[in-house]
Parts: C-alpha cells; structure tokens; sequence
C-alpha cells in the first residue's frame, strides 16, 4: 500500500448516476446520505475520505456541485469524469483524454461577440481574493495530471475491443488510446463536421462535454487542485450515433472513465484495483 500523495479527502464530481455507477462498484463501502439536498454519496478507503456528489447534466450543476462540495467538505483535490464527445478526429470510441486543460467552446458567432464587444475576450473570468482574474484556459496542476495519466494509462490494460455503437465497420478495431489533451465544455452537443473542425482549429480541444470546464472553473476559483479524465463515447467526424446507440455508448464509456477515476483515487491514498 502506497503512502498517500495527496492527503486525506478527495471530492468527486460526475454528471449523471449512469456515469456514476461503474465507480461505485469500485467503492462498495459507500454509502449514499440520506439527508443532503445533492445526491451524494461518502466512504472511507484505507487512507482517507472520499466525497462524490451527482451534478447532474450542464454547466450551471457542474458549477452549483462543486461550489457545494467545497464549501461543506474542504476536500484536498477534486477530480471528475465520465464521458464524452470527440473533437479530434483521431479519437475513437473508448479512448481516454485526461485533461491537461480545460476550455469553454462556443460557436463561431459568439466568440465574434466576445472578441468584440465583452470587457474581455478571455472566457474564463472569475474574482479571487477580490482581483478579477481572465485566463483562456484552466490548465492542471502538473503533478495531479501525470498521475492522473499513470491512472488511466494502468486502467486501460487488458480493456476489450469497443462494442458499442460508433465504431465504422471500415476502421479496424483497436484497443483504447489514452492522450493529455483540452477538454472543451459547452452546454450542447456538437455535431456537424464545420463545427467540429471549428472547435478543432479555434480551441484546440480533444472533446466535447457539458461540464468539465465548469467544474475546474469552481476549483480553481478555491485553489483546489483539479483534474477531469473522460473517455469518448462517439466519434461524430466518422460515424454519428443512432438514438438507440447513445445510451450504450455512454454506459461503455462510462465504464472506462469510471476505472480511470477509482485507480486516480488509489495511487492518491489507497490500494489499486490490482492489489
């Protein structure tokens, strides 16, 4: 058993109970609280606490959780995760994108507007100790993100072929890639080729969700060390979804984010699944 690196609790945001799930059979011994106005659920691992609150899907749950779990636990870090679209073309269903930052997307019309008429082109604004900061992106603490890497890269062994739906039967199967890249959040689901490769050029982003920025935008906000890991649940550049294929995808997805984000949670202060 490891020594702990970063000590004590770790908090836990994740989007929807779907995502949630995989995690949870990982941590049997926790529990949900009953009186609490979250869905929130606590356990104590060998070496400390952990903390995870249910945000819910968007921008302003991802936001209210994190800012609730800071203000009633203190956690030591906070990570996230669960899944989510690709950007780069060159990601495939399954694959892990750790986020060595975090962006906020938007269309071409609204980046226009903030260019040129917002007191600043920076989207990420927030007040620390009462000073305005703007930044462009939320980067990870390097520590945190080398670790969380060495999580999902360890995760990832021995994962089967993608079954699930959004894998072109003219690629050949392959096993999940795990990348650093820039997670991009914007409360939508972004489709189109154009607008993909827009998103691509203009933010740099590897993917697509509906929370991740949010959540670190709140951490950092506190100085709490953040990072977000996500596994790609579809691939539109190639092949888009059915209806009937998206909750599968996200259920498989869900899966690999799930075991990243549980041997993250050991290598900070506990066993790993392997142990």
């Amino acid at each position: 058993m490891g020594q702990s690196i970063i000590k004590d609790h770790i908090g836990i945001i994740i989007p929807t109970q779907l995502e949630l799930e995989p995690l949870l059979s990982y941590l049997p011994e926790c529990s949900r609280a009953i009186k609490h106005s979250w869905d929130l659920y606590k356990c104590w691992p060998a070496q400390g606490q952990i903390t995870i609150i249910v945000s819910y899907i968007g921008p302003a749950n991802a936001a209210a959780a994190t800012e609730r779990l800071i203000a009633d636990f203190n956690p030591d870090v906070i990570l996230h995760g669960g899944c989510a679209g690709a950007i780069n073309p060159e990601l495939m269903p399954g694959d892990i994108v750790v986020g060595k930052s975090c962006k906020f997307l938007c269309s071409r019309h609204i980046l226009e507007v903030r260019k040129s008429l917002l007191k600043t082109a920076k989207p990420v604004r927030y007040t620390q100790d009462g000073e305005e900061v703007h930044l462009d992106q939320l980067k990870t603490d390097a520590l945190l993100f080398g670790l969380a890497m060495n999580a999902a890269e360890k995760s990832a062994q021995g994962d089967q072929f993608w079954t699930a739906g959004g894998w072109p039967s003219h690629i050949e199967q392959r096993r999940a890639n795990v990348i650093g890249g820039t997670l991009g959040s914007q409360d939508g689901w972004t489709k189109g080729k154009e607008e993909l490769d827009f998103l691509r050029t203009e933010f740099g982003a590897d993917s697509e969700d509906m929370e991740s920025a949010y959540v670190a935008q709140i951490a950092a906000k506190h100085s709490v060390p953040f990072v977000a890991v996500r596994a790609i649940s579809n691939n539109e550049h190639i092949q888009t979804l059915q209806k009937s294929e998206i909750l599968p995808a996200v259920k498989a997805a869900s899966v690999r984010a799930g075991k990243a984000l549980y041997e993250l949670t050991s290598i900070l202060h506990g066993p790993s699944i392997d142990d």
